[in-house]
């Protein structure tokens, strides 16, 4: 469906940058060739349009001054639009994106399943940045999963994310599973811990998880989204049954210049360890290379039993 989705964004994109384009080729004399750079000049505006709201919504939405710090902040701007533009690419060619031979010959002989779960709006094709560091980090084998309808019950996804973990734990010889999950698959990840326990998953690092809410909840329709907002009841139940239940070890990867986690600390999990990146937008923390490699080694660090 996320596929599907941005495929028609795109598309969308393409019919109006031809429109603009033709409209104000009426008003000027273009070269065939000015006219096809203004077209994808136009094009690529678009998301670049769309990034720079969220970015200017730290500012309406009042986020902290370290936040705000001029040179992060347009480090994050700047690099964040390019990997908007990547990550669209990534999850329309997810249908094709197998891992099914991602660290497959060590199930069942010293395994280390990982799990890996998107956030709002994406799929699985997201991931493909992690798959070769997570192979060379001796973890495998590796599996993801779509997260389907996209504003679906966070309960109802987690409850898939559970069976898939069991499954996952089966396959490997009863090897504990690690979780990494991006942006709202870190709120699944934890609803799903609820249900599989400790017994079953391993450790889990989030990035750029909303877990106390953000503000850009209230943007999106659906129950998912309310389930987001700062102080839902949701959230609060999840915090009560965590604080009531034992808990696997969990990481907080986060941005102090994420666009779309407001406020930024809402990302980091109270009780967890933390590690903090500046000048990366949410994307960004999801696909620079120094946070991927930062999660894998939280990941390497001994579990608590």
């Amino acid at each position: 469906m996320a596929a599907r989705l941005w495929a028609l964004f795109v598309l969308g994109d393409l019919v109006f940058a031809s429109v603009a384009t033709a409209a104000l080729g009426r008003h000027g004399s273009f070269t065939p060739a000015a006219s096809l750079a203004l077209g994808c000049a136009i094009m690529l505006a678009v998301p670049a349009l769309l990034v720079l709201a969220s970015f200017l919504g730290l500012a309406v939405a009042g986020a902290a001054a370290h936040e705000l710090d001029p040179p992060r902040l347009l480090h994050a701007l700047s690099t964040e639009w390019f990997d908007f533009d990547r990550a669209i690419l990534a999850m329309i060619t997810a249908p094709w994106l197998d891992l099914r031979d991602i660290g497959a010959q060590s199930a069942g002989r010293g395994a280390r399943p990982v799990f890996l779960i998107h956030g709002v709006l994406c799929n699985r094709g997201i991931w493909r940045p992690w798959l070769g560091p997570l192979r060379a980090a001796g973890f495998g084998p590796v599996r993801a999963v779509d997260l389907e309808p996209l504003f679906e019950d966070l309960e109802t996804h987690a409850q898939t994310v559970a069976t898939a973990l069991a499954a996952l734990q089966r396959e490997c010889g009863g090897a504990r599973v690690t979780i990494i999950a991006h942006s709202m698959g870190g709120l699944v990840a934890r609803a799903a811990l609820r249900r599989a326990g400790p017994a079953v998953v391993r450790d889990i690092a989030t990035i750029a998880s909303p877990h106390h809410g953000t503000l850009f909840a209230y943007l999106l329709p659906g129950r998912a989204a309310r389930q987001m907002r700062p102080r839902s009841p949701w959230l609060r139940a999840l915090a009560a049954d965590e604080a009531a239940h034992a808990k696997v070890p969990i990481t907080s990867i986060y941005s102090a210049q994420d666009n779309l986690i407001v406020p930024a600390r809402s990302a980091v999990l109270d009780g967890g360890r933390k590690v903090q990146f500046g000048g990366v937008g949410h994307l960004g923390a999801l696909r620079r290379t120094r946070c991927i490699h930062a999660a894998i080694a939280a990941l390497v660090a001994p579990a608590q039993p």
